[in-house]
């Protein structure tokens, strides 16, 4: 009886490892994919894009350094919850000083407010959630596998591990 329950407790020590790795694989994947989507969507404002909204009251605009002294602009209307940006326009900055906005800020948006939408955290969850909850699933099943074990053994003395 001695070793069943050795066995047993090194099994869910080993799976209890696996799960936290896996949680944590999962985690750096959503980090991963998140980074991924806002250099996407920050390629594309700086590409494709040609009006930014930076005279308005209502507007912040994000300037990020593209070389020394040159800002390419990237802005938020806080009232239409839109970005804009200025494309290939370079700003210095003293031109950035001077925009009439709400906020100028001299860095980059973070991904929580620029790509990052409750589209984004439902499919995190749900992810995440998945990963959980096959664990959870392996851990019952495994559960179930030692009671068998030990009742077999109480009953006839014997222990018997196939392997399935």
């Amino acid at each position: 009886m001695k070793f069943i329950k050795r066995m047993r407790n090194r099994e869910f020590i080993e799976m209890t490892l696996k799960a936290l790795s896996a949680l944590l694989a999962s985690f750096l994947a959503i980090i991963l994919m998140e980074g991924m989507i806002y250099a996407i969507e920050l390629n594309a404002i700086y590409n494709h894009s040609t009006v930014a909204i930076f005279y308005s009251d209502k507007t912040t605009a994000y300037c990020i350094e593209q070389e020394t002294d040159q800002y390419f602009v990237i802005c938020y209307d806080e009232e239409d919850k839109t970005w804009s940006g200025t494309g290939n326009v370079l700003y210095t900055r003293d031109e950035c000083e001077n925009f009439n906005a709400k906020n100028v800020v001299f860095n980059a948006p973070n991904a929580f407010i620029f790509s990052i939408t409750p589209i984004h955290y439902v499919v995190m969850v749900v992810f995440v959630s998945v990963v959980a909850g096959f664990f959870v699933y392996r851990f019952i099943a495994l559960k179930k596998d030692y009671d068998k074990i030990i009742k077999e053994f109480n009953e006839t003395g014997t222990i018997e591990i196939t392997n399935l």
